[in-house]
């Protein structure tokens, strides 16, 4: 899970990046599309109450649960915890070999090597940009983030996610 005004800014820069998207507007018309989940897979508050409620009605499955926020802050942690919840024994070396493999700078080079240039604006691949936490500072107005909070409180009200709005 990522923190949903960071999934904004991340979506905006996808969409006005590939070619023949349906969207090719400016960050301001961007953000009542979002809020709206007029965007691909749709309302990012309407898929989060979806997973949050199959979690708490079918405890049976078991479901790895971790943040963007969170990996960014401690990778190898993260590593860690999956490779227990996954029940595989692993070394420390393999552990630290895998954060390092997954490190977003590492995989957007591994990426762009991948992708294929022809679908993106300018020939340059943009599935990653930056993979930054807390980069929705230098998009959202104050405006736009009291707006994004006021639709966040009324949408997630039942909900007991919190995401992490960390710079």
């Amino acid at each position: 899970m990522r923190n949903p005004k960071d999934v904004a800014v991340s979506f905006f820069n996808h969409h006005s990046n590939i070619l023949d998207y349906d969207f090719s507007g400016k960050w301001d018309d961007y953000v009542p599309r979002y809020l709206k989940g007029d965007v691909d897979y749709g309302s990012w508050f309407d898929y989060t109450v979806k997973w949050e409620t199959f979690m708490a009605d079918n405890p049976e499955y078991p479901i790895f649960m971790t943040t963007y926020e969170d990996m960014k802050e401690d990778s190898l942690r993260g590593v860690t915890q999956l490779s227990k919840f996954l029940e595989v024994d692993c070394d420390q070396s393999f552990l630290q070999e895998v954060t390092n493999l997954c490190q977003f700078d590492r995989m957007k080079k591994e990426k762009a090597n991948m992708e294929m240039i022809g679908c993106w604006k300018r020939n340059v691949p943009a599935i990653y940009r930056k993979g930054e936490v807390g980069d929705w500072k230098n998009w959202f107005t104050v405006a736009q983030s009291e707006l994004f909070d006021r639709v966040y409180q009324e949408q997630m009200k039942d909900s007991k996610v919190q995401p992490r709005y960390m710079i």
